[in-house]
């Protein structure tokens, strides 16, 4: 080696030890953990996937925790409120009705605004009813009579869809209708196959599923806002307990502009296909990517642009709640219950 290229090589590896000396003296910017509880997996939490998979929660300095609780919304929402958990994404019902118990629930944010539980009637039964792509809302409706119509558990938000439409065909349901408890997607897909239901009310992807492999009719596009009375219905939002926003004032916003963003971008054609394709690797590679991909541009519509919350979404998710659960909203105050104060842009 000559002496230029040892001047040269002691040089470099002087550099190298002073860019490691600076690097130790600079302390690094720890991540935020943010623990999310959600019910469970599916396309109604799209807005947190994609904030994860594009790494906006990473670029507001937060480590994304995101567990599933298989038991459902109200075991969710309870953890948020035990304080083992900190922001539960899901239905306003389980949250609203955790606030009417806990006035430390508060909702801070509209993630869906569709309720987006779609309605799948077996073919051969909706070819008995007369049923084809052009049968009115009224017809569709009274052709529940005699059906079997799967739900995902008692009391769920597809138990009260099943239980409003129903009163909406002026139908008992009770005596002119069977309600099924089935479980999650798979259950409800392997009744369906078996002809063990008539019809069921789920999300997407399972609605499109059903519809592409298994002889499904599409009885109302939920998602879409088919059925008038939920059109813009407060379904999925981002709820915690004032205590932890209390104490992470600075945290919560940032965790909300970051979801703000991935509804923004979900919107973006110029971003749209590629977040889908993201999303569907992360988190739904089981699910065929044509579905999947039929399933995006079908649920989209059901994500606002604005998180902001209005006190007539929150009215009209109480009298739905009031009108169809067992379980009645006495005493809850609404104003108490959801804040903007946490949205970047809070007006509509």
């Amino acid at each position: 080696m000559t002496l230029l290229e040892k001047i040269k090589q002691g040089a470099a590896a002087a550099a190298m030890a002073g860019a490691l000396a600076l690097g130790a003296a600079q302390p690094v910017q720890a991540e935020d953990r943010v623990n999310f509880a959600m019910p469970s997996v599916g396309m109604l939490y799209l807005p947190v996937y994609v904030a994860d998979v594009m790494g906006y929660f990473e670029e507001a300095d937060i480590d994304a925790n995101l567990q599933v609780f298989k038991a459902g919304g109200g075991t969710a929402m309870a953890a948020v409120l035990g304080g083992d958990m900190d922001v539960y994404i899901g239905s306003t019902s389980a949250a609203l009705r955790a606030a009417s118990k806990n006035t430390n629930t508060v909702i801070i944010g509209a993630i869906m605004t569709q309720y987006a539980s779609n309605v799948v009637m077996r073919g051969e039964f909706a070819r008995e009813k007369g049923l084809t792509a052009d049968s009115t809302i009224e017809e569709r409706l009274a052709a529940l009579e005699g059906a079997r119509i799967g739900v995902t558990g008692a009391g769920s938000g597809t138990h009260q869809l099943a239980l409003y439409m129903l009163t909406e065909a002026g139908l008992d349901p009770e005596r002119d209708a069977t309600v099924v408890f089935v479980g999650g997607g798979n259950e409800i897909l392997a009744a369906f196959s078996r002809g063990r239901i008539d019809a069921f009310t789920l999300s997407n992807p399972t609605s499109d599923t059903a519809i592409a492999n298994y002889d499904g009719y599409l009885l109302f596009n939920t998602a879409a806002g088919q059925l008038p009375a939920l059109d813009g219905h407060l379904y999925i939002s981002v709820n915690s307990r004032q205590g932890w926003i209390d104490e992470n004032p600075d945290l919560a916003k940032r965790m909300m502009g970051a979801i703000q963003r991935a509804q923004t971008a979900m919107h973006d054609p110029a971003l749209t296909e590629e977040i889908r394709d993201r999303v569907y690797d992360s988190t739904f590679p089981r699910v065929e990517k044509a579905l999947f991909d039929q399933a995006w541009t079908s649920v989209l519509p059901a994500y606002p642009k604005s998180q902001a919350i209005t006190r007539a979404q929150m009215e009209r998710v109480v009298t739905f709640l009031n009108r169809f659960s067992e379980n009645k909203l006495d005493g809850l105050d609404i104003d108490a219950a959801f804040t903007n104060d946490m949205l970047e842009s809070p007006s509509n």
